[in-house]
């Protein structure tokens, strides 16, 4: 049997769990009746999305740094967990990545 990675186990499950939600969230803008409106509002929901980039990777930081301070995983260790190595994981926990 092969070996459950972040890209085919749990986490993958989880990630497209958000991505359906996300995708449905984004699909409200087609309810927008008034033509004009809805493309506004696309335009400003591409406009703004770049700086909701910083959600995911301050959740995954916070995660990292609870791994490694109150679970008191190493970094090779945490690495593995999270399908990286071990420098990524501690650039992520420092907030580099």
């Amino acid at each position: 049997m092969a070996e459950e990675t972040p890209e085919t186990g749990d986490a993958r499950r989880e990630a497209d769990r958000v991505f359906t939600a996300v995708r449905e969230a984004l699909r409200l803008l087609e309810s927008i009746p008034d033509a004009g409106v809805r493309a506004a509002a696309a335009g400003l929901v591409l406009r703004e999305w770049p700086a909701e980039r910083s959600l995911p990777k301050d959740i995954r930081q916070q995660a990292v740094a609870y791994l490694h301070e109150e679970q008191g995983l190493d970094f090779p260790e945490i690495g593995v967990l999270i399908g990286t190595d071990r420098s990524r994981a501690w650039r992520i926990w420092k907030g580099m990545s």
